[in-house]
């Protein structure tokens, strides 16, 4: 079998037309998937490119304004302008010159108007911080970024911080992004919000955030008209606030005068100025800075106030109705009141606030922010809250209505609408400062009150009549004048409260009679009675000599020349002999002996280049006279016991501390100028270093304290000197050292002298411009402050060291160191300068 293989074109078809392939959809269906597809992946992979470089463009344009901000915040609190200015846009120079101002003026970041206190973080912002919305055309971003305020919101003045959410713009520059004021579209359309007694403008874009305050604004107003008495709101009262978007607005509102006399239309910055709250505490505490401006306009409208007339008088009150208000603290604390009482708080309605009256600090602001040391606006704040809580004769609205008045005594007298008398009412503000102290909210003293009483001597100096002994008995609480009418003494002396040098003296066109008493309890006893010729320098007076009243000090001034001499409180008035002194007393503890300080009686005796204090000449002697021997010119005499003494000698070279007993009377060498030298480093070792005190423990005789000094003209006693204060402890011999350190280094005058029971080192301060002495008790071992007071020369207190008092004008103040506790005993005797606590065995 064979096959023949032939083409088409070998054989003769019948033709036939051609006819088109029928269509295939699925094939282009396919076929368009597939070019969709790949459309779809193109423009996926051009809109991620597009994505990467818009996030990288975003991501650099973020680190850059970081960075520029983070800068900016930096010489924002440093105030360096020319740093900060170089950040600033310029398109607008009005912005740009308000921005500097508010730099210059540390409103940038503070709120002082507000009462808030702006604190710098440490850390720079970070990207996780902060929001940042860039616009489509990358040329500007708004910044979201927090800062930190301190705001008082306890009474008790603690602070607590708030954080806030602040707002920047920023505008891309020809090299940089710089710190720009937004654009017009930034904040949108105006809108009003309408509340029954406010009426708030505000822009579109804090619409939420505004109206939520304006509606708790009007419910404040509403409480106002509802709860302030007397402050007279009509039904057409109405309170326009506008949210001011202009950042000059500051500087408006930072001014004393601004919300004293807005009146009713007041223009606040907008929250976004401000800063917006990331909670409802910051919230609140936005919400209390609003309605602080806003009640210090109406309260100012209200009574018609004369901006700003009794300016701290008007900021008290208004604090004391805002504090009503819950929008701010009352600021007075125990611990204020209790200054004040140590301070030697006077009461005097008249002397003492008239001048407060005019007074005023140097901002009104919330009064925690204003660093004023004198506490000048604490004792108003006190007065007025005194009057508004317990003389209720009238609101506090109604008091600052009445501060029209021209005086102190008027407005006074207005408020009180003359139902107190002026001297029972500081009395009972003097109670009432002492009851919101810690010690007078306690029921019950710490420890039972000493069981005798306090002696007052009161010296009319400034006036005729005379003198007065006031005795107060502490288990009775009563006062009693003991010697009322029977002397009109021109001075009184004691030494324990129990026996008085009484000092009459009458003068005559030709003499001058003086008559000495002494009295007791049960006896008076007339001393001598002596007539001087008018004109002579010729004075006669009494002192008792020591602390037990055993011997009487007898001084006469003739002609230039002074006499000094000792006689027994027991013959006073008889016949016993007076004993010569060569100078002034420090009898031993049991009176058996006493060491004598006298001058020289010539100048040229005098070394200028040694300190007046120690110069005098010493001497020991009997009570008797019949042992008298001297000692060493030199100073600062002391008793270790009864047998055992101490003083300063001046020698060649220096000085010498040395110890003695009284059966030899022999100097024993201690201490010297160069020892203790050698106590300081070289590089900081003083030159001549003079030992002008010495004070012995009476807890323990081993222990004594060292005051050495180095006047800047040691020949000269000077007020104030450089001093340094070392504890020294003895062998128990009194002859040798143990140890010594140094407790202070400082500048101070006065007195030092142990605690009766050892605890505290007490250092009596001399003040410049007062007769009274700041005390202040150390602690013993460390030479650290634990307690300071205002009272007179002499600090009287327990022998057990438990307690002490201290005296003012109008009260007297039974301290008990170690329990910080203080009983209030108000006298009202006027100027007293000796105080004396007298327990009974």
């Amino acid at each position: 079998m064979s096959f023949e293989w032939q083409t088409d074109e070998e054989y003769s078809w019948d033709e036939e037309p051609i006819l088109p392939e029928p269509p295939q959809p699925r094939r282009r269906w396919r076929f368009l998937l597939v070019l969709l597809l790949g459309l779809l992946g193109v423009w996926w992979v051009v809109r991620w490119q597009i994505g990467q470089q818009l996030a990288e463009a975003t991501s650099t344009i973020e680190e850059d304004i970081l960075a520029t901000h983070n800068f900016l915040l930096q010489t924002a609190v440093s105030q360096d302008e020319s740093l900060f200015t170089a950040n600033l846009s310029g398109r607008n120079p009005d912005w740009t010159a308000l921005q500097k101002t508010l730099l210059n003026d540390g409103l940038l970041l503070a709120r002082p108007m507000f009462g808030w206190q702006h604190e710098s973080d440490s850390e720079r912002l970070t990207v996780d911080d902060v929001t940042l919305q860039v616009e489509p055309d990358l040329q500007g971003a708004v910044l979201l970024y927090p800062q930190t305020h301190a705001v008082q919101t306890t009474a008790a003045g603690l602070t607590e911080t708030v954080r806030l959410q602040h707002t920047a713009v920023y505008r891309q520059g020809t090299r940089r992004w710089l710190y720009a004021p937004p654009l017009t579209d930034f904040w949108g359309d105006w809108a009003v919000w309408e509340g029954e007694r406010l009426s708030l403008a505000h822009t579109e874009r804090e619409a939420e955030l505004v109206e939520q305050l304006g509606a708790d604004l009007d419910l404040l107003l509403q409480k106002m008209c509802r709860d302030l008495g007397d402050l007279n709101c009509s039904e057409e009262m109405r309170v326009n606030l506008r949210m001011s978007t202009d950042p000059d607005v500051w500087l408006a509102i930072n001014d004393i005068e601004t919300m004293l006399t807005t009146g009713l239309r007041i223009e606040l910055p907008t929250p976004t100025l401000v800063g917006l709250p990331t909670d409802e505490a910051s919230y609140q505490v936005l919400y209390r800075a609003y309605g602080v401006q806003v009640a210090t306009a109406v309260l100012a409208h209200q009574i018609e106030y004369d901006c700003c007339r009794h300016e701290l008088f008007f900021r008290a009150l208004r604090d004391y109705q805002l504090a009503q208000l819950d929008l701010q603290p009352w600021p007075l604390t125990a611990t204020m009141y209790q200054q004040m009482l140590d301070w030697g708080f006077n009461s005097s309605m008249v002397r003492h606030w008239t001048r407060r009256w005019e007074e005023a600090p140097p901002q009104f602001l919330q009064v925690w922010m204003v660093e004023d040391p004198d506490p000048i606006w604490q004792q108003v704040y006190m007065l007025v809250e005194f009057l508004a809580a317990e003389e209720t004769a009238v609101s506090p609205t109604e008091m600052m209505r009445l501060m029209d008045r021209n005086s102190y005594n008027g407005w006074l007298a207005d408020v009180l609408q003359g139902e107190a008398n002026v001297s029972t009412l500081e009395s009972r503000l003097l109670q009432h400062v002492y009851s919101q102290t810690n010690a007078g909210q306690q029921a019950e003293p710490p420890i039972p009150l000493p069981d005798g009483k306090i002696t007052l001597v009161c010296q009319g100096y400034a006036s005729s009549n005379g003198g007065h002994v006031y005795t107060y008995d502490l288990a009775r609480k009563t006062w009693t004048e003991p010697f009322a009418d029977l002397f009109d003494p021109n001075s009184i002396h004691t030494a324990d409260g129990e026996l008085f040098v009484m000092t009459e003296i009458a003068f005559a066109e030709l003499e001058t009679t003086f008559k000495f008493w002494l009295a007791g309890e049960d006896e008076f006893v007339l001393i001598e009675e002596a007539q001087i010729a008018a004109g002579n320098q010729h004075w006669i007076n009494y002192f008792v000599a020591d602390e037990k009243s055993e011997y009487l000090l007898r001084y006469e001034h003739l002609e230039g020349e002074t006499n000094l001499a000792l006689l027994p409180t027991a013959c006073a008035g008889g016949s016993c002999p007076a004993v010569a002194l060569d100078g002034w007393t420090v009898f031993a503890p049991n009176n058996e002996h006493l060491l004598i300080q006298g001058l020289p009686s010539e100048p040229n005796d005098f070394d200028p280049d040694t300190p007046f204090r120690l110069q005098y000449l010493l001497h020991v002697m009997t009570p008797d006279g019949e042992l008298r021997q001297f000692l060493h010119q030199g100073g600062a005499p002391f008793w270790l016991n009864d047998a055992v003494y101490g003083y300063v000698q001046i020698v060649e070279g220096g000085w010498e501390l040395v110890t003695a007993v009284t059966d030899q009377n022999q100097p024993r060498y201690i201490l010297s100028q160069t020892e203790m030298l050698a106590e300081f480093p070289v590089a900081e070792r003083p030159g001549n270093l003079f030992l002008t005190q010495v004070v012995v423990n009476p807890y323990n005789p081993q222990e004594l304290l060292l005051q050495l000094s180095l006047p800047e003209n040691p020949s000269e006693f000077e007020p104030n000197i450089p001093s340094y204060l070392f504890k020294l402890t003895l062998t128990p011999d009194f002859t040798g050292i143990e140890s010594i350190h140094l407790l202070r280094e400082e500048t101070f005058s006065g007195t030092i002298d142990f605690s009766a029971n050892g605890r505290h080192i007490i250092h009596g301060h001399f003040n410049q411009y007062s007769v009274s002495v700041t005390w202040h008790f150390y602690n013993e071992e460390t030479g650290e402050t634990e307690l300071s007071f205002d009272s007179p020369y002499l600090l009287a207190g327990t022998d057990d060291g438990q307690w002490y008092v201290q005296l003012t004008e109008d009260y007297v103040l039974l301290r008990a160191p170690l329990y910080d506790y203080q009983e209030f005993i108000p006298h009202g005797f006027g100027e007293c300068h000796q105080a004396l606590l007298s327990v009974e065995e």
